[in-house]
């Protein structure tokens, strides 16, 4: 035999006795929970009896020793001599564990090691071996039969052979440049736009894709090659510790590739020694907790999303949110003021800082002070995620999300400031381009940070200059985002623009670009330009999204977007010139429409006034009260009339445009004149909203006072809405009352600590401090002033929770002369009382 055929053997045999030896922890740990599983025996029996052959066939001693001993226990465990004890399955765990030593050795050196130990334990074994028989006599009191074991020869077909892992690496890279190729072709071909070259380069697209998927195939490997090493590690933690425990394995063949699956070994392994030492009690604080005495911890893996999830639960203590934040505040990590403004989410992420430890002391299980920042940057690396949920005395679960490869990724390629960005579309959600209506319409500001509202989610947003550090403005005409997922939390990134899909192949990035969270690697695109990788996890980190401030901020926006569902509305759109104006009002202050010829208009006393329905109706045109183009010359125009005491008032507008239902933010700042609430975009046109009470003011300051006399008093209203805040103040001033207004619940609050008011007008569904806080506020100080709601909540529930609050009337929104009775009964009640 040639030596060439000898290393050949050799390396034959060492491949095939590492696989062998991956299997046996898992089978020693199945045969404790079944020691007279004969099949099993037989399964182990087969594995030591290969080992013991080939290795003497080599001639490798110690390897043949050990082998040799153990088989012979087997042979003992497979006649029925014996039955398999925990002291038994100990000395074959360690004669598995120094077999993996030898070969391990064997690979390296080609020779076996040399050390003293070995020798003295062949002598331990040999010994327990040739003794085992005496321990029959300690079973003979067990009353169970045997089972013949029937085996059955089936002739075997091959269908599998080893390939080097280097050969596999060497394919895929060879695939990924493929890829590049074909990435390049298409462009080209496309530049070209001849059939023939674009046919062609279709099918060697398809052709490609087919390949990489195929050769993606040879390194995915299931994830059970790591979870089954956990049940000896989980044996000799829980013996060493003085616990019970039991662990559960789930979606063992669940895919991954092979690159993923070596770098997460270790991350789960600290996971693991974590729930079986700071997690599962000893059994007789589980008892003294009505648990049962053993600890229980499952380690299950899914597909989800285009992702594998990893989960490990216990039943154990769970975590301890205060010892966290004291052992924080020890280390120096944050401040005593710093962990009590801590949420838990955030108390529990501090598990992730370099260098915390909850552990009292050292143990050689955990505790040293390192480890779960470790995990955390490792998971992070391959783009994934780690989440920790807890629950004091119930038990923590750890989830950690990971991609299926790293090699060749779909990715969505977007610009910005001229540059070319990837970004994998495994965090990818959805894409949103905004017209300028929309942008004014669904992007919120609240304090500093921007939100977009997508349907019933508020997202987010952030520029991608932003992130990168670069200089932006804000983008008014269009807005292109991208809306991602961490795993954790989702967000937007405002890019310049979005581009396509494409496969592309991950490349390291240089030693000037390492360190950087924000990106991933780079790639190379089909035109010869290079694009930097973005990393989502990463981005989320560096602009420091906490969840907890993400979640406030998303509950403001809801509450505010109920606020507006409840108070929409009609407006009437139209026109007084033939020019691009248009004007709006709330369609429910209007008592009629109608057309009148020009001719029918009379002046008197310098005044327009029609003859309608047997009253003279005042004409106003807006023109002559705000800058405006004015009112067009037409034989026709329509009228606007306003019903105030019972006496009616008009507009004049060449067109009525349209009547439409919704909720309008007013830009107060664009058009600031007396007359105007303000502008908001409507149907794609700029609307100005006429300010009613403050119009028919300004052309006669009597008018309203006429038809609804009230006493002058100071009211304080409090409105978040800017347009139902202007139009009730005008409503209020022309009646003659001294208003002073609030934005806010908080806003008024303030004021009426420090000021005097005769009544109190309050809307209810309001930000930080909604209309029933506030009530009980001034309540609880014992100030006796008069409180009205004008809300759009009008239910009996809400009028009752009203008046528990301290609320003395509730008015319909809009219904300005039911406020303004309110406001006469309230006050007539007062004087009564005086009396």
């Amino acid at each position: 035999m040639t030596v060439e055929l000898d290393e050949e053997i050799l390396k034959d045999f060492l491949s095939e006795t590492k696989e062998n030896l991956e299997k046996l922890d898992e089978k020693f740990i199945e045969l404790e929970q079944n020691p007279e599983d004969k099949e099993l025996i037989s399964s182990i029996f087969r594995i030591m009896h290969t080992i013991k052959g080939t290795s003497g066939f080599f001639g490798f001693k110690k390897l043949e020793s050990i082998s040799h001993a153990a088989e012979d226990i087997l042979a003992k465990l497979r006649d029925g001599k014996v039955i398999a004890d925990p002291e038994i399955i100990d000395i074959l765990l360690k004669a598995g564990d120094l077999v993996k030593e030898i070969v391990s050795c064997i690979e390296k050196e080609k020779k076996e090691p040399e050390e003293e130990r070995y020798e003295r334990f062949v002598k331990e074994i040999r010994e327990f071996a040739d003794n085992i028989e005496e321990r029959k006599k300690k079973e003979e009191k067990r009353e169970e039969k045997e089972e013949d074991i029937r085996v059955t020869s089936v002739q075997l077909t091959e269908t599998h052979i080893k390939v080097s892992i280097d050969l596999l690496d060497k394919l895929m890279n060879l695939a990924g440049e493929l890829v590049l190729s074909r990435n390049r072709l298409v462009q080209i071909a496309n530049r070209i736009s001849n059939s023939e070259l674009i046919s062609a380069t279709q099918e060697l697209s398809l052709v490609t894709t087919e390949l990489q998927e195929e050769i993606m195939k040879t390194r995915m490997q299931p994830i059970g090659t790591v979870f089954n090493k956990f049940p000896r590690i989980v044996r000799d933690l829980s013996k060493a510790s003085g616990k019970k425990i039991n662990l559960s394995i789930e979606g063992a063949d669940t895919e991954l590739d092979r690159s993923i699956i070596e770098a997460i070994k270790d991350p789960l392994t600290h996971i693991i020694r974590n729930s079986v030492d700071h997690g599962i009690e000893t059994p007789e604080e589980r008892i003294k907790e009505g648990k049962p005495p053993a600890g229980n911890i499952l380690l299950k893996a899914y597909h989800e999303g285009g992702q594998v999830v990893i989960e490990i639960k216990d039943d154990g203590r769970g975590i301890d949110i205060e010892k966290i934040k004291k052992k924080a505040v020890e280390k120096g990590i944050i401040s005593e003021a710093e962990a009590l403004s801590l949420s838990e989410k955030e108390a529990l992420n501090l598990i992730f800082r370099p260098g915390f430890s909850t552990a009292d002391k050292v143990t050689n299980i955990s505790g040293r002070g390192v480890g779960m920042d470790v995990v955390k940057t490792n998971i992070e690396k391959l783009g994934g995620s780690i989440d920790i949920q807890t629950e004091k005395g119930k038990g923590t679960t750890i989830r950690m999300k990971i991609p299926l490869t790293l090699a060749i990724i779909p990715a969505l390629i977007v610009t910005c400031k001229g540059q070319r960005y990837a970004i994998p579309q495994v965090n990818l959600k959805e894409l949103v381009i905004l017209n300028e209506e929309e942008i004014r319409r669904d992007i919120q500001i609240i304090g500093n940070s921007k939100f977009y509202r997508l349907r019933d989610e508020i997202i987010p947003v952030f520029y991608l200059e932003e992130v990168l550090g670069l200089p932006f403005e804000e983008k008014k005409k269009k807005m292109s985002i991208v809306i991602l997922n961490t795993g954790a939390i989702e967000f937007g990134l405002i890019v310049d623009s979005i581009w396509d899909s494409e496969e592309i192949v991950v490349k390291p990035l240089g030693k000037h670009f390492q360190g950087i969270p924000v990106y991933a690697g780079a790639t190379l695109m089909g035109d010869g330009g290079i694009a930097l990788i973005l990393d989502v996890v990463g981005i989320s980190s560096v602009l420091d999204i906490k969840v907890e401030e993400i979640e406030e901020m998303k509950a403001e926006m809801k509450e505010k977007i109920e606020k507006e569902r409840r108070e929409e509305q009609f407006f009437l759109i139209f026109q007084i010139s033939d020019s691009d104006e248009y004007f709006a009002i709330p369609l429910a202050l209007v008592a009629r429409l109608d057309k009148i010829r020009s001719e029918q208009i009379e002046v008197v006393a310098g005044k327009e006034i029609i003859q309608y329905r047997n009253q003279s109706i005042p004409l106003i045109r807006l023109d002559r009260f705000i800058p405006v183009n004015p009112l067009s010359e037409k034989p026709e125009y329509n009228i606007i009339l306003f019903d105030i005491g019972g006496k009616q008032i008009a507009f004049l507008a060449s067109k009525i445009v349209d009547s439409i239902y919704g909720y309008f933010e007013l830009d107060e700042d664009l058009y600031k004149f007396d007359g105007i609430l303000g502008s908001a975009i409507v149907k794609d046109h700029t609307t100005l909203f006429v300010d009613v009470y403050k119009i028919i003011e300004m052309y006669d300051p009597e008018w309203i006072r006429k038809y609804v006399p009230l006493h002058t008093k100071r009211i304080l209203l409090a409105e978040d809405s800017a347009f139902y805040r202007n139009l009730l103040r005008s409503y209020l001033t022309s009646l003659g009352y001294d208003v002073t207004t609030a934005k806010d619940g908080r806003e008024a609050w303030e004021k009426i600590k420090k000021y005097e008011f005769d009544v109190l007008v309050t809307d209810i569904v309001m930000p930080g401090m909604d209309g029933y806080e506030l009530s009980m506020n001034v309540r609880n100080t014992g100030k006796d002033i008069p409180i009205i709601a004008v809300s759009s909540l009008v239910s009996e529930e809400d009028i009752k929770k009203g008046h528990d609050s301290g609320i003395d009337e509730y008015v319909p929104k809009l219904k300005f002369e039911e406020l303004s009775g309110a406001i006469e009964r309230i006050f007539e009640k007062r004087m009564k009382k005086a009396a």
